[in-house]
C-alpha cells in the first residue's frame, strides 16, 4: 500500500472525527428543541427507530437510481445524495446525546453530546465493523430518529439557556 493511501484513509477517518460531533454540536446550538426530540426518540427505541429509517433509505435510493439515469442530472443525484446522507447523520445526534447524557449525567447538555458523539464516532474507526456496519447503521437510524422526532407529540422540556452576568 502506497503512503498516499494510507495518509488519504487516515484524513478520511480524520474527518469524520471533526466533522460528524461538530455537526451534532452545530445542531445542539442552533435547535436544541429539536436535539432534544431526537435524543427523546432515540430513549425510546434505537430498532424501531432503524426501521422507520428503511423508509428514506428505500426512498433516496429509488430517487437517486432515476436521477443518475436521466442525462445532465448526475450532479443533482450527487447533490441530492449528499444532502440525505447529512440528514440522517445529523439525525444520529440524538444517539449521542442519548450515550452522553448516560455516560457523563452530571455534565452541560452541550457537553453530553460532544462526549457521546466522540464516544460514538471513535466506535465507528472499529476497521471493518465500524465502516461498513457501524456508519450505515447511524445514517439509517438518524432518518428514523428524524422522522420519529419530527412528528412526536411528546411535549418539549423547556430548553434553558444560561445567562452569565458579565457586569463588573
Amino acid at each position: 500500500m502506497l503512503f498516499s493511501t494510507v495518509l488519504m484513509w487516515l484524513l478520511i477517518a480524520a474527518g469524520f472525527v471533526i466533522a460528524l460531533p461538530a455537526l451534532w454540536l452545530l445542531a445542539r446550538g442552533l435547535w436544541p428543541e429539536t436535539v432534544l426530540r431526537q435524543q427523546e426518540a432515540a430513549r425510546k427505541g434505537l430498532f424501531k427507530c432503524l426501521l422507520l429509517g428503511l423508509i428514506p433509505l428505500i426512498g433516496s435510493v429509488v430517487l437517486i437510481t432515476v436521477l443518475s439515469k436521466a442525462p445532465k442530472m448526475g450532479a443533482l443525484a450527487v447533490l441530492l445524495g449528499g444532502i440525505i446522507i447529512a440528514w440522517g447523520f445529523m439525525g444520529a445526534g440524538g444517539i449521542a446525546s442519548l450515550i452522553g447524557e448516560r455516560l457523563w449525567p452530571h455534565a452541560e447538555p452541550w457537553r453530553q453530546t460532544k462526549h457521546g458523539g466522540l464516544t460514538l464516532v471513535l466506535c465507528a474507526l472499529l476497521p471493518v465493523v465500524g465502516w461498513a456496519v457501524l456508519l450505515p447503521l447511524l445514517a439509517v437510524m438518524g432518518w428514523g430518529i428524524a422522522l420519529r422526532a419530527r412528528f412526536s407529540k411528546a411535549p418539549i422540556l423547556a430548553v434553558s439557556s444560561p445567562v452569565e452576568n458579565t457586569s463588573l
